[in-house]
């Protein structure tokens, strides 16, 4: 199933390859489906596996879980095949996306010429589905400066992502706390873990106890990371626009509805305003924002309008937007009004397969005397819960 869930990704990409030039910036973002597999650990290769596994995020081991992850720990063969080499992923620091769903195993049994179900078992999935991947340009340098999900949406069962970049003049360079897809792989297993992790220990409560206070004051994404560590932003404030060394920010963001109309207070978590960071009581608002929603229900016009509202410093960029109700996905992208955008254009909208939707759209933004070209590709792939188990 891994491996079919591969080609699909891989198929999308080759589907809008006259999109993405080598200069182009291009962000992979939605639904990806890439779930937790529990055989990355030594330690959780018995039938007790799973239980362990939610016993983990009950504990918010993070580092754990994100060492199960199947985008970043999967053979390099299978990554470099389907052309994901050449992207990056931000770092996980947040509990998997997908809710712990407790999946019946159920197979049909003949006795005498009554047919009925038996129940052979029942086990959770859950995993980091909702990701943001990019690539950078033959001229442009990336750094990854915030990546964090929402734990406070419930409306839906998946919670949403959001990365903010600044992209600069370059060479094709990447920074911040990221994973390099052409490096993460192996063919090699894992070093073996400890069976039972120990209590959580003075140092654990602490980086938990930075995290919440980073949720709860959202301003400033990196709280969790050590001071030393972090990721800066760029000197020149938001406003800046003649600097000719302002980088240009970028915030994207992935949210699978589940057929549900988000709340206000929701929305305004995950969107943040199309702010990428808050310095004091100023924002850094984001030059673009790119927003795409997958298993968007009935209420779709009023999801739009209330997005529109909550990013009331951005316009939308009419070429770039598309809506596809029968795969029941969208894609926009917003730009500060300060910004100038040209040659804005989009591709047809796939599906078929593991593919349920993607879509893509490429613009060029100029700022600071400073031209970059953008690409970004919504996706949505499902496999079968039950395809899964059995793999």
């Amino acid at each position: 199933m891994l491996e079919r869930l591969n080609d699909a990704l891989r198929k999308i990409l080759d589907a809008f390859q006259s999109l993405l030039s080598s200069e182009a910036v291009v962000f992979t973002f939605g639904d990806l489906d890439y779930r937790i597999h529990t055989t990355y650990d030594d330690a959780l290769k018995d039938a007790d596996a799973w239980a362990t596994v939610v016993r983990l995020a009950n504990e918010r081991s993070i580092p754990r879980l994100a060492a199960l992850d199947e985008l970043t720990r999967q053979p390099q063969v299978n990554i470099d095949a389907c052309g994901l080499a050449a992207f990056w992923t931000p770092a996980l620091n947040f509990l998997p996306t997908s809710p712990v769903r407790y999946i019946e195993q159920v197979k049909l049994h003949r006795f005498g010429p009554t047919l009925f179900k038996k129940i052979e078992y029942k086990i959770p999935v859950l995993g980091y589905t909702d990701r943001v991947l990019f690539r950078p340009g033959s001229n442009t340098d990336v750094t990854c400066v915030a990546h964090e999900s929402v734990p406070a949406v419930t409306s839906s069962d998946h919670k949403p992502v959001s990365a903010a970049f600044e992209i600069s003049v370059g060479f094709g360079n990447v920074h911040g706390d990221i994973v390099d897809l052409a490096t993460s792989g192996s063919d090699e297993p894992p070093p073996a873990a400890p069976a039972r992790p120990g209590a959580a220990g003075p140092i654990q409560h602490a980086h938990i106890a930075q995290e919440i206070d980073a949720r709860q004051r959202w301003g400033d994404p990196q709280a969790h990371i050590p001071e030393g560590e972090r990721v800066q932003l760029s000197d020149r404030s938001s406003e800046a626009s003649s600097s000719r060394d302002r980088p240009l920010r970028v915030l994207a963001v992935t949210l699978n509805c589940s057929d549900a109309l988000p709340r206000t207070v929701e929305l305004r978590a995950f969107l943040r305003h199309g702010r990428v960071a808050r310095r004091g009581t100023r924002d850094v608002l984001a030059d673009v924002v790119a927003v795409t929603l997958q298993d968007v229900g009935r209420c779709a016009p009023i999801l739009v309008a209330m997005i529109e509202a909550h990013l009331s410093q951005h316009e939308r960029v009419p070429n770039a937007c598309i809506a596809h109700l029968q795969a029941r996905m969208f894609l926009l992208v917003f730009r500060r009004r300060d910004v100038a955008v040209s040659d804005a254009t989009h591709g047809r909208v796939i599906a078929g397969g593991l593919v349920k939707g993607a879509c893509c759209a490429a613009l060029t933004c100029a700022i600071a005397d400073r031209s970059y070209r953008l690409a970004f590709i919504g996706c949505h792939l499902v496999t079968g819960m039950l395809e899964r188990l059995n793999d």
